[in-house]
């Protein structure tokens, strides 16, 4: 039996061995299924003004008591939740913070565990444990470089790993612009939460294509492998077409072989365009739904509308460029039926080789899932074998990891 688990008022985790875990599908609450071992890098986290619930020994759902309060798992890169935690509100008008929130329960050797899957593979990279010798050594080097200084405020006061990786000559190095945002999403709900690369605070500043072109080339030199543009605490890299335009020519004129990659929501075709006619090669556009009501709900896009996201995918499906459509996935909403088939529909407009991303969406889940009504989900674990049949032609992964050229 998988066991329920809570806090205590100290926030110490206790496993309840008296109570079957639970977990919330998007509609009802019932057995915890899909059980792994929690990660090693994943947190628990406390539901705050949530309390716990379980299953009694004849199977009822009940709350576990006063002063048994929710907890949830929030996962490491590289795993996709498949239920949501089992709470009950108790008349909280307060908002969950937003993120990827997992189900959580306890085996019979009371070792915790999680309603998730792995489609990676393999884990994220580790944190470095160097970073700040590292951090101070290139600041000094480089102390004049904006672009710089913000990324070692991102790598050290927020550990952002896409970061961290600028100092550490590894991986994918973001590269924020300080673009502005043309989504409101409601505060509940954090579209751009990756997870390798958390919202804090945009960049407060406009580096110059320069400032951003030397951290890039210099971030290949030392064995990165891409740059990326438009990673989570940045607003939309397509209203900054023109630094951006500019900068990735000048780190293709230094670096004819890098893959760089951008991350956008694919508002603005015409600049999407501009961009890869200036040399990006790799693009990840992501949405929350496939279906234009959903979205919208979700999105609540500013100067754009979902038809102009279809056309940026269109185009790109396209070009010679490695792509990848992002699915901000949450149990309830995307393993609705007609979701799912908007889902596919969009998969197979994507060349062969293509991505298919699915991602936690960040968010308070009973909130969002309460902004677009539908029919009931069929889970996500029967999700996952729709899309693994239905788009076969395409990479099923749970990061866009474009390919590097090395």
């Amino acid at each position: 039996m998988i066991c329920a688990v809570h806090s205590d008022r100290s926030g110490r985790v206790v496993v309840a061995s008296d109570w079957a875990a639970a977990s919330f599908d998007g509609v009802t609450t019932g057995p915890f299924h899909d059980a792994i071992p929690l990660p090693a890098e994943a947190a628990i986290v406390p539901l705050s003004g949530r309390e716990a619930e379980g299953l009694d020994h004849g199977g009822r759902l009940r709350r576990l008591g006063a002063a048994r309060f929710a907890v949830a798992a929030v996962l490491p890169p590289g795993w996709l939740r498949l239920a949501l935690p089992a709470y009950a509100e108790a008349g909280q008008d307060q908002p969950l913070a937003p993120r990827a929130y997992v189900a959580v329960g306890a085996d019979e050797h009371g070792e915790l565990v999680a309603a998730a899957a792995s489609l990676d593979g393999r884990p994220g990279a580790s944190a470095p444990t160097d970073l700040a010798a590292r951090v101070s050594a290139t600041l000094r080097a480089r102390a004049a470089n904006r672009e710089l200084r913000q990324l070692a405020r991102c790598a050290r006061d927020y550990a952002c790993r896409a970061a961290a990786n600028a100092f550490m000559g590894r991986d994918d190095c973001a590269l924020p612009v300080g673009a502005p945002q043309n989504e409101r999403a409601a505060t509940f709900i954090a579209l751009r939460d990756d997870r390798d690369a958390t919202p804090t605070e945009p960049a407060a500043f406009h580096p110059s294509p320069e400032e951003i072109a030397d951290v890039a080339a210099a971030h290949l030199e030392a064995g990165g492998t891409l740059v990326t543009f438009g990673r989570a605490c940045e607003g939309e890299p397509l209203l900054a077409v023109r630094e951006i335009e500019d900068a990735v020519r000048r780190i293709r004129a230094r670096a004819p072989h890098a893959t760089i990659h951008l991350e956008t929501n694919g508002s603005l075709p015409v600049a999407l365009r501009r961009l890869y006619d200036a040399g990006v090669d790799s693009i990840a556009i992501r949405l929350a739904s496939g279906r234009a009501d959903t979205y919208e709900a979700i999105h609540r896009p500013e100067g754009y509308r979902f038809t102009d996201v279809r056309a940026s995918l269109g185009e790109a499906a396209g070009w010679k460029v490695a792509l990848s459509l992002v699915v901000l996935a949450l149990p309830g909403l995307t393993d609705r039926p007609r979701e799912l088939d908007a889902i596919v529909a969009l998969a197979g407009e994507l060349p062969p080789g293509s991505a298919l991303v699915l991602r936690d969406l960040a968010a308070d889940p009973r909130r969002a899932l309460a902004l677009a009504s539908g029919d009931g989900p069929l889970g996500m674990r029967v999700a996952l074998e729709r899309l693994r049949a239905d788009a076969s032609h395409l990479v099923l992964a749970a990061n866009a990891r474009p390919l590097a050229r090395v």
